[in-house]
């Protein structure tokens, strides 16, 4: 990992972190990223904001773009074992950004996170891989060659020491700071061939990073509710998002950060996500999985963007919606007891 903070004529705070695609190695629980001095973690803010003369926030939903403007364009920058169609290229982009979307399954915690194409915003890169900058769309994706063949991506962002509002509406939490502009290189060497699965998984991981989300086998400390070196395997798979606290997060009753060896975490049946080497592929979450997030960055994604309440189950919705159909049918009775009185047709 390369990380490097610098202080620009803007005031905006610039972190440039190497991802790699790799074989899995050990790992950790929820980091997220905090600029050096941001210990309640960097955040896109939820208020409209404009930093450095541009609005970015997730009013409206986190807007990205592609270089070369189109995704034929963008997908035609890298190497193919079977080159995809458009449409499928397309729905890959789609989906990676639709997993941090997704439905916590265990919690039932949606999020306010969105994420919307941006295409007629011309990206703004500095021509080299693992080079950012912040102009642009908020998320610009990118195709540079890192000089290997490695299938690995680089995210920049950089960020503006501003206290951010939560998705749960406080406003100026402490001790955050607001993503100001994010670019996603993706290594586009003649020599780095992709297939579909793997550049998805790729693209989803590093979106991870471009939201606030550290990688877990590289920076620290981390987010857990139950670590136990005793039990390891089952301690850092289960579902904590719903302890946080979803208007002061920091204060989370029964979450702490835990400092653990890397060596604690040298065992088969950890696949998460957010992982540098391997980005999770394992038995548990396989590389064809197109909903890659695990319990871990769910409760990150919470800890991150929270929100106040679970989505319902589909038969409680029913019940709901039954509930409400009652509700208003009964006063309807009631005004059918009175005398009736002619009404005239619809008309359109």
């Amino acid at each position: 990992m390369r990380r490097v903070t610098i202080v620009a004529t803007i005031r905006l705070i610039a972190i440039a972190i190497l991802y790699a695609f790799g074989i899995p190695m050990s790992v950790r629980a929820g980091v997220i990223e905090t600029a050096g001095f941001a210990t309640a973690g960097v955040r896109w803010d939820a208020a409209p904001s404009v930093i450095g003369g541009v609005e970015r926030s997730l009013s409206g939903g986190i807007r990205y773009s592609l270089q070369g403007g189109s995704y034929e364009a963008f997908r035609d920058r890298f190497q193919w074992s079977i080159v995809p169609t458009v449409s499928e290229f397309q729905s890959v982009v789609h989906q990676s950004f639709g997993a941090w979307q997704s439905v916590d399954p265990d919690s039932g915690l949606g999020t306010n996170l969105s994420f919307v194409s941006d295409l007629s915003t011309q990206v703004v890169s500095a021509n080299a891989f693992g080079s950012v900058n912040y102009l642009g769309a908020e998320i610009d994706l990118l195709g540079w060659d890192a000089g290997d063949a490695g299938l690995r991506g680089f995210t920049g962002m950089l960020v503006s020491p501003t206290e951010v509002t939560l998705t749960s509406g406080v406003q100026n939490y402490a001790n955050t700071a607001a993503i100001a502009g994010v670019d996603i290189t993706i290594n586009s060497n003649q020599n780095a061939v992709y297939n579909l699965d793997t550049f998805q998984r790729l693209l989803t991981h590093e979106i991870g990073h471009a939201i606030g989300l550290g990688d877990v086998d590289l920076t620290g400390p981390f987010l857990d509710d139950n670590f136990s070196d005793a039990n390891p395997l089952a301690t850092l798979n289960n579902s904590w998002a719903h302890l946080v606290n979803p208007t002061d997060p920091m204060q989370s009753a029964g979450l702490s950060f835990y400092n653990i060896p890397s060596s604690t975490f040298a065992l088969n049946g950890i696949d998460l996500l957010m992982e540098s080497n391997g980005l999770g592929i394992g038995p548990n979450n396989p590389l064809s999985n197109g909903i890659p997030l695990t319990n871990d960055e769910y409760g990150m994604r919470q800890f991150l963007y929270p929100t106040i309440t679970a989505v319902p189950e589909p038969g409680a919705l029913l019940l709901a919606c039954t509930g409400l159909m009652l509700f208003i049918r009964r006063p309807r009775r009631r005004e059918h007891a009175q005398p009736p009185f002619s009404q005239p047709p619809f008309t359109a």
